[in-house]
């Protein structure tokens, strides 16, 4: 049953949508004050998303909790990233998603202990879809051969700790699949996360030329990332 919450997230997640055109050709070739301006209204609105969503819950289940705070400092590291292209925003604004993803995975882990109590909180199956994503992620680094940087390191582990949350994403959500196939919603924001943020290393990092096209999809991408996964705690309080 579609409570009021779930209708006006539904809204907010069209007004996204409906942005993305407008907002790609706005951002390229480069960042000014609007277009910061128009990041931080993008971002308010999955974080309302996850607010409608905890509002929404029979009982405050702290996964939602958790991931409201994960929303948060992922809307401060949207500021600091959107405010200049100076190596110190990059960096603040990375630590603020590393922190965001380290809630992330926090609260799928709630989620999980709370609904599939007899599944260890590192089984086979995540294993396996883990070293997969930091293999692939691994081999492309090498094909590419990026330019020295002295934080290339330092994204690649933050990759690996993005590679985590979509790990612990996709194995709740392959296992809640059967009780409720909308939980599908969960592992489509965290691929289309671990997606955005790999194509935005390698413009920052010389392994791609920043072109609109790869632009573009690096920011849809992280957009439709952030609504899926504040669409989902909707999936995940009903069960």
């Amino acid at each position: 049953m579609f409570t009021a919450q779930f209708i006006a997230a539904l809204v907010l997640a069209g007004i996204t949508a409906a942005s993305m055109p407008y907002y790609c050709k706005l951002t390229f070739p480069g960042k000014s004050r609007t277009t910061l301006l128009f990041k931080m209204g993008l971002s308010f609105l999955f974080v309302l998303t996850a607010v409608l969503a905890l509002s929404a819950a029979p009982k405050k289940f702290s996964y939602c909790i958790v991931m409201l705070v994960g929303f948060l400092c992922a809307f401060v590291g949207d500021f600091f990233l959107g405010r200049s292209e100076k190596l110190k925003y990059f960096v603040i604004g990375s630590c603020f998603f590393t922190a965001a993803h380290a809630l992330y995975i926090t609260a799928f882990s709630l989620a999980a202990k709370a609904l599939t109590p007899d599944v260890p909180w590192f089984n086979g199956m995540e294993i396996g879809i883990y070293l997969s994503l930091v293999s692939i992620m691994a081999l492309i680094f090498i094909w590419k051969k990026p330019p020295f940087h002295k934080l290339i390191l330092g994204m690649f582990a933050y990759l690996c700790v993005i590679a985590l949350m979509v790990t612990k994403a996709l194995g709740l959500g392959i296992r809640l699949f059967g009780t409720s196939p909308v939980t599908i919603l969960l592992p489509l924001g965290a691929l289309s996360f671990i997606c955005s943020d790999y194509t935005l290393g390698m413009m920052r990092f010389k392994m791609h030329e920043r072109t609109k096209p790869f632009k573009a999809f690096s920011t849809v991408t992280y957009f439709a990332a952030q609504m899926l996964l504040a669409l989902s705690m909707f999936t995940l309080i009903r069960l």
